[in-house]
């Protein structure tokens, strides 16, 4: 394995079961849902892939390894607000299974999946914070479980787990110094195009072009070219007030090069 691969050691915590008080007062009320079989199933193959799709996407510059996947039983018993009447778990919420799984630090990140409830406000389709002393030194990410039925019909069902993982790595690699001028923020994908060419996605449109359609192609419904070129340093931004984009090989391509990855093991 070359020395400039960084590889990340993941848990993943599936509750199964959310029953949860939130809010004081009047506004008290509980959250109770249970995943379902088939919801279980849906989720647990998309974490299970996660490995392999982050090495491919990343041309083997990143890995997950290991990945552990492990069931809990015990019901998630509190929800952590994040403003503006909104919820998600937490690191104090996984407290119990942070203390027994990840204390020793021998974990990257951690990504926790839960059943939330229809009418609950939550923080986003996921939540993410960087490598913090809550989760014993790893990232923490929470995505809800009620997407699971757009699984079956979404171009790539990682897209999104992977987006909120780049989150924790992001958040290590602005910690390391490096800006976005270097590494865009991952909600940029309007402002940049591909070093590849034009016959490969996004086709020379922006990444969002690509994924919305808006250029008068088809939409892709994936991020998938903006992930990759933003994990092996293919980024070009696009330059002019039109959205074309700078032609190829007018700037440094910029992103997660071989050589930005390594910077991890400085």
């Amino acid at each position: 394995m070359s020395s400039t691969v960084q590889v990340f050691s993941v848990l993943a915590l599936l509750y199964l079961v959310t029953n949860a008080r939130i809010g004081s007062g009047p506004r008290r009320r509980r959250v109770q849902r249970v995943m379902a079989r088939a919801e279980r199933e849906a989720v647990t193959a998309v974490l299970e892939r996660l490995p392999a799709t982050v090495a491919d996407w990343s041309d083997g510059l990143a890995r997950m390894e290991p990945m552990h996947i492990v069931e809990v039983r015990r019901p998630l018993a509190t929800l952590s607000s994040s403003g503006e009447g909104r919820w998600w778990a937490g690191p104090r919420d996984c407290r119990d299974e942070l203390l027994e799984l990840a204390s020793d630090r021998q974990y990257d990140s951690v990504i926790a999946l839960w059943p939330s409830a229809p009418d609950l406000l939550l923080c986003g389709w996921g939540c993410t914070i960087g490598p913090s002393d809550a989760a014993f030194g790893a990232g923490f990410t929470s995505i809800a479980s009620d997407h699971w039925p757009t699984l079956a019909t979404d171009p790539d069902p990682e897209q999104g787990y992977v987006h909120e993982w780049l989150h924790q790595v992001e958040a290590i690699y602005r910690e390391l110094g490096v800006g976005e001028g270097e590494l865009p923020g991952l909600h940029d994908a309007g402002d940049f195009s591909s070093t590849r060419p034009t016959t490969e996605p996004p086709f020379g449109d922006s990444y969002a072009e690509y994924h919305n359609g808006a250029s008068g192609r088809a939409g892709a419904r994936t991020w998938a070219p903006w992930y990759r070129d933003w994990m092996t340093g293919r980024l070009r931004r696009v330059a002019n007030p039109s959205g074309s984009a700078s032609p190829i090989g007018s700037a440094s391509p910029i992103g997660l090069s071989a050589e930005g990855w390594a910077r991890r093991s400085r």
